[in-house]
């Protein structure tokens, strides 16, 4: 399913809860956000690269308005 990460790290499940907590203080409605996409980009990412430096874009495309 697409979606846009908001946070990359390394948390365990209890910090990911209290992230995501944290958030729904700031803006109650982040949890029913919805976004239009115009480009779509794919990415080669070692998992085990924690500093994200692995990371290299493969293509990235345009994508039409319905």
């Amino acid at each position: 399913m697409p979606h846009m990460s908001l946070l990359y790290a390394d948390l365990t499940d209890e910090e990911k809860k209290k992230a995501q907590e944290k958030a729904c203080i700031l803006d109650e409605s982040i949890g029913n956000m919805s976004f239009q996409i115009t480009r779509l980009a794919l990415y080669k990412a070692d998992t085990e690269d924690k500093s994200l430096k692995s990371w290299e874009k493969i293509e990235e495309y345009n994508l039409s308005p319905n």
